[in-house]
């Protein structure tokens, strides 16, 4: 080759590899700028209010006026009974709900996987049904359901000879009371997850697998729980931030009674924040939550995180 003709090669080589961090650099901003509204909401709506939060934590505030107490208020809130109750149920319900909703959920989805295409749609939409619907709904349909004397429950058990129950008048009947109506509405999202990611497993592993002679329980060992097993994590996590976020149920049926036996974290910053007007404590209360919450999630995923890829 001519040395002109290289000297021009190498020129037009060089202007190319210039010019390509620059346009690399035009689609980052682009990508940048798409993002940018849901980044703008989360600074103003997420964050801002959490560093807010962990501020105001540190006053003792009310309405229009705030005093610097330092530690106080978590001083406070370590010593208060109800607060300590309300930590010792929060985590009763996750100890109950949560184990339910991951088993109960992963059980239906391995029912439904090797079920024909309609009946699968049918029951897809049947589980994720309350998921649309509205918290307060189905808890006012549940509170018809709980009713002393005209509610479907007692009708049942009026049935069999039995006196009506005071299904949320009582503090045992009122914590599996709870459970139950959470567990109910709770638990589409998770069949869905899950059966969603079963039928991306390849039938190829399947059945090679069967060549092999796997019998039909060594396939789901060893081929459906490791495939699903992200899908598992993901549903574990979210389900315990969930559990420990429960309110409406509590506030619409309960108000945290039959002698605190309902009440929960939550609940209770609710009450503190609004009911007494102790900004400044409820915000503590938020605080102590989220450490909670993030603590127990780094757990999960640490000890539940798939081994392999």
């Amino acid at each position: 080759m001519p040395k002109t003709d290289a000297a021009l090669l190498a020129t037009h080589a060089g202007r190319r590899f210039s010019l390509a961090p620059s346009r690399r650099w035009k689609g980052y901003l682009w990508g940048y700028f798409f993002i940018l509204p849901n980044l703008l909401l989360t600074l103003v709506f997420f964050l801002y209010p959490l560093f807010d939060t962990i501020k105001l934590s540190f006053y003792n505030a009310g309405i229009g006026a705030s005093q610097f107490i330092g530690l106080d208020n978590y001083r406070t809130i370590f010593q208060d009974d109800t607060f300590l109750h309300s930590v010792r149920n929060t985590f009763v319900f996750v100890l109950i709900i949560v184990p339910v909703i991951v088993i109960v959920s992963f059980t239906l989805a391995a029912i439904m996987q090797h079920m024909r295409s309609g009946a699968k749609s049918l029951f897809r939409i049947l589980f994720y049904l309350p998921t649309i619907c509205t918290p307060v709904v189905l808890t006012m349909v549940w509170a018809w359901m709980f009713n002393t004397n005209s509610g479907l429950l007692n009708y049942i058990v009026s049935l069999f000879g039995k006196q009506p129950t005071e299904w949320l008048g009582t503090p045992s009947l009122a914590i599996a009371s709870m459970c139950v109506v959470v567990i109910s509405w709770s638990i589409g999202q998770p069949v869905i997850l899950y059966l969603s990611s079963m039928d991306s497993i390849p039938k190829d592993y399947y059945e090679a697998a069967a060549i092999d002679g796997a019998t039909p329980f060594k396939r789901f060992v060893h081929i459906t729980l490791p495939m699903i097993a992200n899908t598992g994590l993901f549903v574990i996590i979210t389900t315990t931030i969930a559990t420990f976020q429960i309110f409406v149920v509590i506030q619409l049926l309960t108000g945290g009674g039959p002698f605190f036996s309902t009440e929960t974290l939550v609940f209770t910053i609710y009450r503190t924040a609004f009911g007494s007007i102790q900004f400044g404590l409820a915000s503590a209360q938020s605080i102590v939550l989220f450490v909670v919450i993030m603590a127990i999630s780094l757990l999960q995923l640490k000890f539940f995180k798939p081994k392999t890829e």
